[in-house]
């Protein structure tokens, strides 16, 4: 069974047509690395993986269970607001920007969110989130306030922040695009060591390294779909289509 399922995705923001057809389907521990140049679509299929944008066509399945499918009339239909919430618990995100709380500390932020939805102690979720973040290599921060962590370890107690609700698979997008090359490393490593774990992972990236070195597959998207997918290997060093080679051409004379 797939862990994750969308298919023939649709996406239009007012006369623009983000989303074409979109088809993806993840098996359980598979890590997906999507790539492709910016405005393709990337960032707004992600989003629409767990809701933060509604689709206009299409079906998403989590786990065997349908979060939106087409009605009669061909449209999107999305259950009830409940299940919704209880589906989207199944997935983690991680954004380019942090998105951390400034006024709490990095303790606070990790333990907000289940202590709002988990029928758990106090105590045993603090435990949780400090055995999270020495799982990223921060547990010395726990008391810090974010302004005082470089960007790297913001995005990692982001990291740690998406980890503390116990999802099956977990979003990235764009994760290193704020950071600069050493700041990437560290928080490149954390997602290595969740690929080596087996987590469920959905990446969208500009590291190619990273998307040849932990990705199973590689989706190469360009104006709202997907011109071309496969095994990392295959696709990052022989790519078929010539959108692909271009875009990679140009990415790797970049660096």
């Amino acid at each position: 069974m797939y862990i994750l399922q969308a298919l023939d995705i649709y996406k239009r923001f007012h006369q623009t047509e983000v989303l074409k057809g979109i088809s993806l389907q993840v098996k359980k521990g598979e890590v997906i690395a999507v790539i492709g140049p910016s405005g393709s679509g990337k960032s707004t299929f992600l989003r629409c993986l767990n809701r933060l944008e509604t689709v206009d066509r299409g079906m998403i399945e989590i786990e065997g269970e349908v979060m939106v499918q087409n009605g009669p009339d061909g449209k999107a239909v999305y259950g009830n607001e409940k299940e919704i919430a209880r589906l989207r618990r199944k997935m983690g995100m991680v954004f380019q920007s942090f998105n951390l709380f400034p006024h709490m500390s990095v303790l606070q932020n990790l333990m907000l969110a289940p202590m709002m939805v988990q029928n758990a102690q106090e105590a045993e979720i603090e435990s949780m989130a400090r055995t999270l973040l020495d799982k990223v290599g921060l547990a010395h921060k726990a008391n810090n306030y974010p302004f005082e962590l470089s960007g790297g370890q913001q995005q990692r107690v982001a990291i740690a922040r998406a980890l503390a609700m116990n999802p099956d698979i977990m979003c990235f997008d764009e994760p290193t695009s704020a950071l600069d090359p050493e700041l990437t490393g560290e928080v490149l490593r954390v997602m290595k060591d969740l690929a080596m774990e087996h987590m469920t992972m959905v990446v969208v990236t500009h590291e190619i390294g990273f998307a040849r070195e932990v990705a199973n597959r590689v989706i190469f998207m360009d104006e709202g779909v997907i011109i071309e997918q496969g095994p990392a290997q295959e696709i990052l060093t022989n790519p078929r289509h010539e959108r692909t080679q271009a875009f990679l051409g140009t990415v790797l004379m970049a660096r």
